[in-house]
């Protein structure tokens, strides 16, 4: 069966330090020919690149909702604003207006209503640390991220993973910034220096430290090649579609 493998099958736990792993989150993540799957607390996200659409689907209560980028951010922020007011009723007058501007802040930060907001360009520098290590049983290289000369992250990468071989991330890249109204276009993740350590192998590893002092951690554990098609990535037979906030999309943004 290994041999008819044409897709890609990858575990990834989250946590930080110093809680540890005892407050990981795990997720799976599937690559075919151009799809993208996530999977992890009862929702399932998929991206189809060559359609450009974004499906959710959520288990737990059999919903789903499919669309483009463009109505994704649409509905998404006809849906916060509504929950906004929700979370005024029985807030006093004179506190209203200040909440309702917070709370408006927070929303058009991170879906404009005016569409992709021009971000400055910013420089990238990848910088090799050591010798190779094992992370998870990869033989991966350490390189450590400046943004602007200041320290960002560090990164491993295992050169055995030949994922980037079978999925085009920058083609993701490009999606995931319609998604992101233009913001993602300024991240490391979609830079000319993320793609070329990708032509390398695969991050097995990511740390970025935050300004509390905290580290966030994502570490893959598994990843094969597997058999898929496209009837992997199809809306259950039975579920029913449902607004963003049905399905459990934006559950806690606010």
């Amino acid at each position: 069966m290994l041999g008819l493998a044409n897709g890609w099958h990858i575990t990834t736990r989250y946590y930080s330090l110093p809680e540890g792993t005892k407050a990981e989150r795990l997720e799976q993540v599937y690559l075919y020919n151009g799809y993208m799957k996530m999977e992890g607390a009862g929702l399932t996200t998929i991206f189809d690149l060559k359609n450009s659409e974004i499906i959710y689907i959520n288990k737990r209560n059999e919903t789903y909702w499919k669309g483009n980028p463009q109505r994704f951010v649409m509905e998404i922020r006809a849906e916060l604003e509504t929950s906004v007011e929700e979370k005024l009723v029985g807030v006093s007058a004179e506190n209203q207006e200040e909440m309702r501007a917070m709370y408006m802040e927070m929303i058009e930060a991170s879906f404009p209503a005016s569409g992709s907001t021009p971000l400055p360009s910013r420089s990238f520098k990848v910088q090799r640390v050591g010798a190779p290590e094992k992370v998870s049983g990869f033989s991966a290289t350490k390189y450590a991220v400046f943004e602007e000369g200041l320290f960002l992250e560090n990164i491993w990468i295992a050169k055995e993973l030949t994922i980037a071989q079978d999925f085009d991330f920058i083609n993701l890249s490009n999606f995931l910034n319609q998604l992101a109204q233009g913001a993602y276009a300024a991240s490391f993740e979609s830079s000319p220096e993320y793609f070329n350590l990708l032509k390398n192998g695969y991050p097995v590893k990511v740390e970025i430290q935050r300004g509390d002092g905290s580290v966030e951690i994502s570490e893959v554990q598994q990843a094969v090649r597997v058999q898929m098609n496209i009837s992997d990535f199809a809306i259950p037979s039975g579920y029913h579609a449902g607004s963003l906030s049905q399905v459990g999309v934006w559950d806690g943004y606010l």
